[in-house]
């Protein structure tokens, strides 16, 4: 921000130093006109660079965190914030590698009602109720699923929560009667 603002005051000032030198232009000689001229030119092309390679700098390392490898508790807390203390056992997980790339982060969790409590009324999701003989049509969607991925394993009385972020991002969780088991789509459309 502080780089941005200085920049903008060199710009100005090289502005005004421009029109200065057009109005006073036989007062002043021609060498200190160059050297000025030069100096403001090298401050903004200085101001130019350093902001940039902060603008580089600043993309790469965001780049290079969000690529690295993250804990199973990491993800589920991005996608849910911080769990209840010892409430959930991530079963399996397949993270999203590069966004937009890979479609989604598929979770199969264990978590106790207080914890699965807390995600359902984090959100505002859309809640329907499906049988487990019904597998076949409420899954389609998810074709890329992992063979682990199975929310048809449920009891029956399954519920789908479902919500849409945006055009590019929606979310669903599928749980049964029990509610312990739990398993986790977040996609990126």
């Amino acid at each position: 921000m502080a780089d941005t603002i200085l920049l903008a005051f060199l710009i100005l000032g090289f502005i005004t130093f421009l029109i200065y030198a057009l109005l006073k232009g036989n007062e002043l000689s021609k060498k200190k006109f160059l050297l000025s001229l030069s100096l403001i030119l090298i401050a903004i092309i200085s101001v130019f660079f350093y902001t940039g390679f902060k603008k580089i700098n600043s993309d790469i390392s965001r780049i290079i965190h969000n690529s690295s490898p993250k804990s199973p508790i990491e993800i589920y807390t991005i996608l849910f914030k911080k769990p209840l203390d010892s409430c959930i056992t991530i079963v399996n997980l397949k993270d999203q590698v590069i966004p937009k790339v890979d479609c989604c982060i598929w979770m199969e969790v264990k978590l106790c009602p207080a914890e699965l409590n807390r995600i359902v009324n984090s959100k505002k999701y859309v809640k329907s109720v499906h049988n487990r003989s019904d597998s076949s049509n409420f899954l389609k969607t998810f074709a890329d699923r992992p063979k682990w991925w199975s929310p048809q394993k449920l009891s029956d009385g399954l519920t789908k929560l479902t919500i849409k972020f945006s055009q590019e991002n929606q979310q669903t969780i599928f749980f049964g009667a029990d509610s312990s088991d739990v398993y986790i789509c977040d996609q990126a459309l």
